[in-house]
């Protein structure tokens, strides 16, 4: 407990001081969030030079910004996936290059969960594990999205009704749902700690 309130107050350090102009720190919060935010984008477009492009423009944005921007390091991951996934669309909507995109910018294939390598990681039963990729893969898009950006990321549901420009509570209906098929067909018994992990996010 005290390890993540150091953590939090050191990035909030780092945040303070990147907003002041100082090179370093925003090398550090660009080292701290970059994979995340890069497997975010790839979930999208499978053209990792486009991403990568688009992860400079909102870093460099972010860079230019900075003296204006009020908020606090805990919603700069929002702020990241937020204007990434925008960045993304404007691109593809304009180089007409999508893999498994539609016009509202929306995932319909192509998203992977902790829980599929967490689960996994734990059998070595091969039907097994096609069964969990199999119900993980099967879910709706939104579904996928929601559950990614709640129990991987970690986002409350405002920021994911904002990520995905839905409500709040379209938000919670995706995720519940997508809960309750994994639940149902892989049991509650097996991944018991994991969902408990992600509905106490």
């Amino acid at each position: 407990m005290e390890k993540g309130r150091q953590f939090s107050e050191h990035n909030e350090d780092v945040w303070k001081r990147f907003k002041a102009g100082d090179q370093e720190a925003f090398t550090t919060l660009y080292n701290l969030h970059v994979d995340s935010v890069f497997n975010y984008g790839l979930k999208f477009c499978n053209d990792s030079d486009t991403v990568k492009d688009a992860i400079q423009e909102i870093f460099v944005d972010l860079y230019l910004t900075r003296e204006n921007n009020k908020s606090s390091y805990q919603h700069l991951k929002f702020y990241l996936f937020l204007s990434l996934k925008r960045n993304l669309i404007k691109k593809m909507k304009y180089r007409r290059r999508f893999d498994d995109w539609n016009d509202q910018g929306e995932l319909v294939a192509g998203m992977e969960f902790s829980i599929e390598y967490q689960f996994i990681e734990r059998e070595t039963n091969e039907e097994i594990n096609k069964k969990v990729k199999d119900v993980l893969d099967a879910l709706p898009a939104k579904q996928k999205e929601a559950i990614y950006l709640r129990c991987n990321e970690s986002l409350d549901y405002a920021e994911i009704a904002t990520i995905m420009d839905i409500s709040i509570e379209s938000v919670r209906k995706q995720f519940y749902r997508g809960i309750k098929a994994i639940r149902e067909n892989l049991g509650v018994l097996e991944l018991g700690p994991w969902l408990i992990a992600c509905l106490m996010i």
